[in-house]
């Protein structure tokens, strides 16, 4: 064999130990860094239309406000607060049921605040959610869920909270929140349609009705189970009160039949004495 193959034979090797090398990394990279998470978008309409009716300031207030109720809903429910970009931010959480929460907390709050300050914008927040395996670092997040969240987001109304069937079906109790299917949609920039989730953080929006009884007996059953009983013992005793009623009225009924056919029953005749001799 000359030099010229023992060379190429020697690249070979390199190249196969640089392959396993690498495949080695990568196994170990995902490992470290990869993580199945619920990441989360926020959005505040009207920054822009308030930078140019009032000013910088008044919309760094605004931005502020945001800020304020946005960060304490999600590190109060075990979420990661990655950054704030402006008028949105960037967050992620290890539980979908964790991240449900704080996004209705955050909304919950707003509508608060504008009920109680009345301010000439309304704090309006919409929210976006996608679950699925992303690169965690220490200050960021990357891949493709972080991408689908932010369209999520987009798609949504100022208000409202949309999450993606994934998230959707990694939700451990489903029965927390009313979250139902809208619609399949095209996300910018996504090749396949998505299945559209709504969460209804405010009650008074549900318009199922099968699901606001459902919930209400739920609700009541876990509150007060005593309740229960009561109306059973109510129950027991409306049957026993018609029982008693059926048992009174029956003994008078029947005497009085009973006197009606002695009256109306022939009464026999006289007999008659046979005449003395």
């Amino acid at each position: 064999m000359d030099t010229k193959d023992q060379d190429d034979g020697s690249e070979i090797d390199d190249v196969e130990k640089l392959i396993a090398e690498r495949e080695k990394l990568d196994a170990l990279f995902k490992e470290k860094f990869s993580r199945v998470v619920t990441v989360m978008f926020t959005d505040l309409k009207g920054s822009t239309s308030i930078a140019e009716s009032e000013g910088d300031f008044a919309t760094r207030a605004f931005i502020k406000k945001h800020n304020e109720i946005i960060i304490p809903g999600i590190e109060d429910n075990n979420g990661v607060l990655v950054k704030t970009m402006g008028d949105g931010s960037l967050s992620y959480f290890p539980k979908a049921q964790d991240a449900a929460r704080a996004a209705a907390a955050i909304q919950q709050e707003a509508s608060e605040y504008n009920l109680s300050s009345r301010p000439k914008t309304p704090l309006l927040i919409r929210i976006g959610m996608h679950t699925g395996t992303t690169i965690v670092e220490e200050n960021d997040i990357f891949g493709d869920v972080v991408n689908t969240a932010s369209r999520f987001e987009s798609s949504a109304n100022p208000g409202e909270i949309y999450m993606s069937e994934d998230t959707y079906n990694a939700l451990e109790d489903k029965g927390e929140y009313y979250c139902r299917f809208i619609k399949t949609t095209k996300l910018k920039g996504k090749k396949e349609e998505h299945k559209v989730y709504k969460l209804f953080w405010n009650p008074d929006e549900v318009d199922d009705t099968n699901f606001a009884t459902k919930t209400s007996v739920v609700e009541e059953t876990k509150s007060s189970p005593l309740k229960w009983v009561a109306v059973a013992l109510i129950c027991i005793c409306i049957l026993a009160f018609y029982v008693v009623k059926a048992g009174i009225f029956q003994g008078p009924t029947t005497e009085k039949r009973s006197i009606h056919h002695s009256v109306t029953l022939k009464k026999p005749s006289p007999s008659k004495k046979n005449p003395s001799p």
